[in-house]
C-alpha cells in the first residue's frame, strides 16, 4: 500500500478516527475528574557531612552512601511509623500508612527522599516531616553512641577549641616581639608545644563526635503542602487516551481494509481481471421511493459529473473497438444489484445524444427493469420477436423522450429463458435488432445467478462488465470473468459503478433527486420538469 492508498484509507475512515479520539479522550477526562485528587509531599535528607566538610573523608562518604539505603528502609518500618502516628495523631495503622509512604535513596548518593501521598496536602507535608524527624532522632543509635557520652565529648570539644584559640593568641603575641628575651622565647616554645598537643586532643575528640559522624542526618529540603495534585493527571490521561483511541481506530481501519476483498478502485479491478476500466461512475444518491426515471442522469442532468462519466464510457467503448467496431454491446454484472440496468439505460442515452440510432434491449427475461426506468409498458417486446417473424422491430421498439433512442422491452416472460436465449431464433432476432439501429445495448441478468448472460455474450460484439465499487467481492468478479471466458466472449472492459467521493478523487457526490453543486435548486427544478414532461408524453 503506497502513500496515496494509505491517505485514501484514512480519509474513508475519518469518521471512525474522530469518533474514537473523542470517545476515548472524553471518557478519560470524565473518569479522571471523578477520581479523588492526591497530593505528593516530599522531604529530602542528607546522610553525613559531605557538604559541610571542606575536605571530606572518602571512607566516611562511602559509609554515608551505604547508610542512606538503610535510612530509606528504616523510614517504612512499623516501629518508626507507629511513632509518627502517635506524634501526628493520625487515625490509621502502620500498615495502611506504609502504603502511602515511599522512601528512595539513589545509588552513589547520600540523599534520602521521603514522599507521602495523601488527599490532604497539608497532612501529606506534616507526615513527611514527622518521618524525617523520627529518622533524625534514630540516627545516633545506628552508630552505637550513647547520648550522654556524646554530650560529654561535645562539651570537651568546645573547651579544647577555646584553649586552642587562647594559646594561639598568646603565641602570636610573643611572635610579634622585636627583641624577645630568653624567657619569652622559652614561653613561646612551650606554647607551641601545648598547641600541638591541644590540636591532637581536638582531632581525637572530633572522631568521637556525632557532629562529624557518617550517620548524621540533616534535612536539606523540608516538605511543604503541594499546590497541585499529583494524580489524577487529567490532561495527560485525556491526551494518552485520545492517542490510544486514535491508534486503535487506525488499526481497525487498516484491518478491515486488509480483510475487505471488495474492489474499490480502477487499479484494483485491472489488477484482478486484467481488463481495462472503461469508465468510473460516481455514486448517485437519492430517495429510492422516487420514480426510477430520476436515475437517467444523462437525460435529466446532462451537465452533471455522472452524465460526463457515461459519456467517457461511451468514448472509451468506441476506442476499445476500433479494429472491430462493437455495434451490439452487452451490459452485465457478476452479481445482482450492481447497477447494470441503470448503466445500460444511460449508456444507450449517451449514444443517442451523439446522433446514433440506438436500441436498448432488455434481455433479462427473469427480472426485467429497463421498462421501469423509462416508464414504458411491457406488452410486446423481445419475446414477441422470438415467437413471430411477422412482428417487426419497429412494432416492438418504443420511443423515448431522448431522440434517436428506442427501447425493446422483454415482453411476456417465458418459463424457460435460458433455452430461449440459446436458440437459433435468438441469433436471428439479434441480427434483426442490429439491422434496425446503429448501436444495440443489451441488458442481461447477472453472471453468477444464471447462465443467460454468458449465452448472450456469444451473440454480441462486445461485453461490458459492471462492478459495484466497494460492494462487489473479488471472488464474484473472478467467477464472472471466468464464465465469460469459457464461452469465448469478447470483454471490452469494466465499468466501475457507484464510486464514492473519496474513491473518485475529487468528484462531487451527485444527487439524482436534488442536483449537485451550487445549482442544486435549478437542477432539481429541471429534473422535476423533465419527469413531468416525460409522464405527459407517455400519457
Amino acid at each position: 500500500m503506497d502513500a496515496r492508498q494509505t491517505l485514501n484509507v484514512l480519509r474513508r475512515w475519518l469518521w471512525l478516527l474522530i469518533a474514537s479520539v473523542l470517545l476515548a479522550g472524553g471518557a478519560a477526562y470524565l473518569v479522571s475528574n471523578s477520581l479523588t485528587k492526591l497530593y505528593d509531599a516530599s522531604v529530602t535528607l542528607i546522610v553525613g557531612q559531605s557538604l559541610s566538610s571542606s575536605n571530606p573523608d572518602i571512607n566516611q562518604l562511602m559509609a554515608s552512601q551505604r547508610l542512606s539505603q538503610t535510612y530509606a528502609d528504616l523510614a517504612t518500618t512499623g516501629e518508626l511509623l507507629t511513632k509518627v502516628i502517635d506524634k501526628t495523631g493520625l487515625d490509621t495503622t502502620p500498615a495502611d500508612l506504609r502504603k502511602v509512604v515511599k522512601a528512595d535513596a539513589p545509588a552513589n548518593s547520600t540523599l534520602v527522599t521521603i514522599t507521602v501521598t495523601d488527599p490532604d496536602p497539608v497532612q501529606a507535608a506534616a507526615i513527611a516531616n514527622a518521618i524525617a524527624d523520627q529518622l533524625k532522632a534514630t540516627s545516633p543509635a545506628l552508630s552505637g553512641h550513647n547520648q550522654a557520652v556524646q554530650q560529654f565529648v561535645d562539651s570537651d570539644l568546645a573547651a579544647v577549641q577555646t584553649q586552642i584559640e587562647e594559646t594561639q593568641a598568646q603565641a602570636q603575641t610573643l611572635t610579634g616581639l622585636q627583641s624577645p628575651t630568653p624567657d619569652q622565647q622559652s614561653q613561646l616554645q612551650a606554647l607551641q608545644g601545648r598547641l600541638v598537643s591541644l590540636r591532637q586532643t581536638y582531632a581525637t575528640l572530633l572522631g568521637f563526635s556525632s557532629n562529624n559522624g557518617s550517620n548524621l542526618l540533616t534535612v536539606v529540603d523540608a516538605a511543604v503542602p503541594p499546590a497541585q495534585p499529583s494524580s489524577p493527571r487529567v490532561l495527560l490521561n485525556t491526551l494518552l487516551a485520545a492517542l490510544v483511541g486514535l491508534l486503535l481506530a487506525v488499526g481497525i481501519a487498516f484491518l478491515v481494509e486488509y480483510l475487505d476483498d471488495t474492489l474499490k478502485s480502477p487499479e484494483a479491478v485491472e489488477a484482478l481481471t486484467g481488463l481495462p476500466t472503461l469508465g468510473t461512475i460516481i455514486r448517485m444518491q437519492g430517495d429510492d421511493s422516487r420514480p426510477l426515471i430520476y436515475r437517467l442522469a444523462t437525460i435529466l442532468y446532462p451537465r452533471s459529473p455522472a452524465a460526463e462519466a457515461y459519456r467517457t464510457l461511451r468514448t472509451n467503448l468506441e476506442f476499445a473497438s476500433l479494429d472491430k467496431p462493437a455495434r451490439r454491446i452487452l451490459v452485465t454484472s457478476a452479481i445482482p444489484g450492481e447497477g447494470k440496468t441503470t448503466t445500460a439505460a444511460n449508456l444507450g442515452a449517451v449514444f443517442a445524444q451523439a446522433g446514433h440510432e440506438t436500441l436498448i434491449v432488455d434481455a433479462d427475461l427473469r427480472k426485467p427493469g429497463v421498462h421501469k426506468i423509462f416508464g414504458l409498458g411491457n406488452g410486446q417486446g423481445l419475446t414477441g420477436l422470438l415467437r413471430s417473424d411477422d412482428l417487426s422491430v419497429d412494432e416492438v421498439a418504443q420511443p423515448t423522450e431522448q431522440p434517436h433512442l428506442r427501447v425493446v422491452t422483454t415482453g411476456a416472460l417465458p418459463p424457460n429463458p435460458a433455452e430461449l436465449l440459446r436458440s437459433a431464433r435468438m441469433q436471428t432476432v439479434m441480427e434483426r435488432l442490429a439491422g434496425a439501429a446503429e448501436f444495440v445495448i443489451v441488458d442481461s441478468p447477472p453472471l453468477q445467478a444464471v447462465t443467460d448472460a454468458a449465452i448472450l455474450s456469444s451473440l454480441v460484439d462486445g461485453t461490458v462488465l459492471v462492478v459495484d465499487a466497494g460492494r462487489t467481492r473479488s471472488g464474484a468478479v473472478v467467477h464472472g470473468r471466468e464464465a465469460l471466458a469459457k464461452v469465448g466472449a469478447r470483454v471490452l472492459g469494466v465499468a466501475l459503478n457507484r464510486l464514492s467521493e473519496s474513491m473518485a478523487g475529487g468528484y462531487y457526490y451527485y444527487d439524482y433527486y436534488g442536483g449537485y453543486g451550487p445549482d442544486a435548486k435549478g437542477a432539481k427544478a429541471d429534473a422535476a420538469a423533465a419527469a413531468k414532461n416525460a409522464g405527459a408524453k407517455r400519457a
